[in-house]
């Protein structure tokens, strides 16, 4: 039996961040298949394991807690693992980039694909795309994201930045760019072998996939 069971959909994205942060805990992590999916996100919220709109939902097989919303889980097994510093401002800016990382998945799919990117407005979004880049390079040159550590923001920075610029390469030398010591730290993290082996292991599972959908193929256009 797994330790955990993660409700997601079959690409990286949102899901990704989770099945990082337990494969760097040499966790288990079962996942079910779209059909169960839709079913648990139909389901009266009094009979959810925890009421939510969509995945991901994460839930302890041993104890039967849950969580959604991917900053909240983060969050969860952060405090869980002992990735999150102990110093109370310092683990509120670490909770401050998981929130960050959340908002630029959101612009990228300009809000969960409610319109589709055209290459006017992937153009006009470029100054925005790279001052997030230059705000996590501030808070790595301010030594808020060592480079040196494999705490929660590690993790999520690497994972955001790192699956972004790996199905998306277009964007990988603008990171480089415009981030360069976040570049290396998220090159880092991902050699890790446990997460180069889930990095592995999300290639062989959904292949070019990042985000999905018509979105992403609208994305995939523009770039």
């Amino acid at each position: 039996m797994a330790d955990y069971t993660l409700y997601y959909w079959p690409i990286p994205f949102r899901g990704e961040f989770i099945r990082a942060i337990l494969a760097h805990q040499g966790a288990t992590v079962e996942e079910p298949d779209a059909a169960a999916i839709s079913s648990m996100m139909r389901a009266d919220p009094a009979a959810q394991p925890v009421p939510h709109m969509a995945p991901p939902l994460l839930v302890d097989t041993a104890s039967g807690e849950a969580v959604a919303e991917m900053p909240a889980i983060c969050f969860w097994l952060g405090q869980r693992f002992g990735l999150l510093p102990e110093e109370p401002h310092r683990g509120a800016l670490a909770m401050k980039l998981v929130n960050d990382a959340n908002d630029v998945l959101d612009e990228m799919t300009l809000d969960g694909g409610k319109s589709m990117w055209t290459e006017t407005a992937w153009a006009d979004y470029q100054p925005r795309l790279r001052r997030w880049m230059h705000i996590w390079e501030a808070t790595h040159a301010r030594g808020w994201l060592p480079a040196d550590e494999e705490g929660l923001a590690q993790i999520v920075t690497a994972t955001l930045w790192g699956v972004m610029t790996d199905r998306l390469p277009r964007l990988r030398p603008v990171l480089e760019a415009e981030a360069p010591g976040v570049t290396q730290l998220t090159d880092r993290v991902r050699a890790l072998p446990s997460l180069s082996a889930q990095a592995r292991n999300s290639r062989d599972r959904f292949g070019e996939a990042w985000c999905g959908g018509d979105i992403e193929k609208s994305l995939r256009r523009v770039l």
